[in-house]
């Protein structure tokens, strides 16, 4: 499965996030700036870690070069930053000689 790691240099605040989570049913997006491409995204989870400020966040890509990609992240609120590691969901097959 092909795998890419995404640094977050600007993102959500906690209400966006938290307002993404609660209405699912609203398909609501929030927007990462990262250092290879701006991307927005659906957050499916988000759980509190051992620093208040910090979340993990899992959901899938809805635009950019990783469009359909599903993430995990760990994301810092106090710095709006992260580490976006998203996976191919449609990995090539592998070639057999």
């Amino acid at each position: 499965m092909s795998e890419v790691e995404l640094r977050i240099v600007h993102g959500p605040d906690k209400p966006a996030l938290q307002w993404a989570v609660a209405y699912p049913e609203r398909h609501l997006h929030v927007h990462f700036n990262t250092d290879k491409d701006a991307i927005d995204a659906h957050i499916d989870k988000m759980q509190e870690l051992a620093d208040s400020t910090q979340f993990g966040l899992t959901g899938h890509i809805t635009s950019g070069t990783y469009k359909d990609w599903s993430f995990t992240a760990v994301y810092d609120l106090t710095s709006r930053t992260g580490v976006i590691k998203a996976q191919d969901p449609d990995p090539a097959p592998p070639s057999r000689a």
